[in-house]
């Protein structure tokens, strides 16, 4: 055999191994944003106030793993996900939980639902079917997207005028109104329960 033979069949051999190992990958789940390890998640589902539908939160329950693992949150109403999302990774904090709160409906505006925690705030508006992660911009509250950098920015152009260019101001009902807590989602026995708040 001589030396260009070998050199042919190592490269076919390398391309054999490397294609292999990606297909396994893909398989698995790498490839395509899934972790090869996958944390132990529970559901927790509760019917909301004012018709607004039911929501259901999946969160992973192992502490260790769930700073890496996404949260998902979904709104059901009348049999259709009006939200369906995940959220940043953050593990659930076993003495506190994660706090849910209602603001009403302020004429053609909301209700909203608020998720909130030490690793950071979630709103959903249900009117307006769209979740945000609420983040401080400048000593000021802004909203941006639900998952991945909580990137937040604005300029100030000619007049004054503040213009986001990254989120929006977290101004309006939402932010005025006063909320009604509803409860805790806490971690109990491997999986998740809500405590409803004392009436």
């Amino acid at each position: 055999m001589t030396r260009r033979t070998q050199v042919w069949l190592a490269g076919i051999a390398l391309v054999v191994v490397l294609g292999t190992t990606i297909l396994a990958l893909a398989r698995v789940g790498v490839m395509t944003g899934e972790s090869v390890v996958r944390a132990p998640r529970a559901s927790v589902s509760l019917d909301l106030p004012e018709r607004g539908g039911r929501l259901v939160l999946d969160l992973a329950t192992d502490t260790l793993l769930a700073p890496y693992v996404a949260r998902h949150v979904a709104v059901e109403r009348a049999g259709q996900r009006i939200i369906d999302t995940p959220l940043f990774p953050a593990p659930l904090d076993p003495r506190l939980g994660l706090a849910l709160s209602w603001t009403p409906a302020q004429g053609r505006e909301g209700p909203w639902l608020r998720l909130a925690d030490p690793s950071g705030d979630i709103l959903l508006d249900l009117r307006g079917f769209t979740a945000w992660r609420i983040v401080d911009h400048g000593g000021r509250a802004w909203l941006v997207a639900p998952t991945g950098v909580a990137a937040a920015g604005h300029v100030v152009d000619p007049a004054g005028a503040l213009v986001p260019i990254q989120g929006r101001p977290f101004a309006g009902p939402a932010a005025e109104a006063e909320a009604v807590p509803l409860g805790r989602v806490v971690p109990e026995e491997g999986g998740l329960v809500f405590k409803a708040a004392a009436r």
